[in-house]
């Protein structure tokens, strides 16, 4: 994808959380491009989160928000693994460096199969290839990416959006839509529940499904 050329459309900054208490967070950018989208970003976790961690990433997108390629640097002390992603048509095709080593994958990525990967803007890209009104559901393959080799597990889920009202926000009042996101292989009471504003930036998380447990908080947002 051709980056060259990038026009602005928003950036913001995360804070994030482990156990319902503040550990590290997240900046990140979007840019349009001539091809399509690009996200890039930098989150950094440290204590109380079990396992502190630093990572880079950027992801590119089509005109249409459909995932074309991901690549992720995570460091943890000592360690540093490289992962790219890569589709390529119907295939999603991995290669991940560590240690000298190197591990590949490859597998079917149908045009309705998505990518959940350790940062919220995920779920912006879901949302942005869907329409949802409160009660409504979308059940659809993903491809899910992330610790300890940043490699694929294929899975269902299912985004279900249950509510809709204003949600006060460190960038103020917002409207948005409180989503259900799970896989039919846990089960709904192993899923998570999200706030996310009708242009699908996600306001706030929580692990699990109580909402005095903050899983994110976006705290910073700059749009075009």
């Amino acid at each position: 994808m051709d980056t060259a050329i990038a026009a602005f459309v928003a950036a913001g900054r995360y804070v994030l959380y482990h156990d319902g208490q503040e550990c590290g967070g997240e900046r990140w950018e979007i840019a349009r491009t001539a091809d399509g989208y690009v996200i890039v970003g930098e989150q950094q976790m440290g204590p109380p989160h079990p396992l502190p961690n630093r990572q880079e990433y950027r992801a590119t997108l089509t005109s249409d928000w459909r995932p074309a390629g991901l690549d992720v640097i995570w460091e943890v002390g000592e360690r540093r693994l490289v992962a790219m992603h890569r589709a390529d048509g119907a295939t999603w095709r991995v290669r991940i460096e560590y240690g000298g080593q190197v591990r590949e994958q490859q597998g079917d990525f149908p045009d309705i199969c998505e990518i959940e990967f350790t940062t919220h803007l995920a779920n912006l890209v879901i949302l942005a290839r869907r329409d949802f009104q409160v009660g409504g559901e979308h059940d659809f393959p993903v491809l899910r990416i992330g610790p300890p080799l940043m490699a694929v597990t294929p899975e269902r889920m299912i985004y279900r959006c249950v509510d809709r009202g204003s949600v006060a926000t460190a960038i103020g009042p917002r409207d948005a839509k409180r989503y259900v996101a799970y896989l039919p292989s846990d089960g709904e009471e192993r899923g998570y529940t999200f706030w996310a504003d009708d242009d699908g930036f996600v306001l706030e998380s929580y692990e699990g499904h109580d909402p005095a447990r903050p899983w994110m908080r976006l705290v910073e947002l700059r749009t075009a």
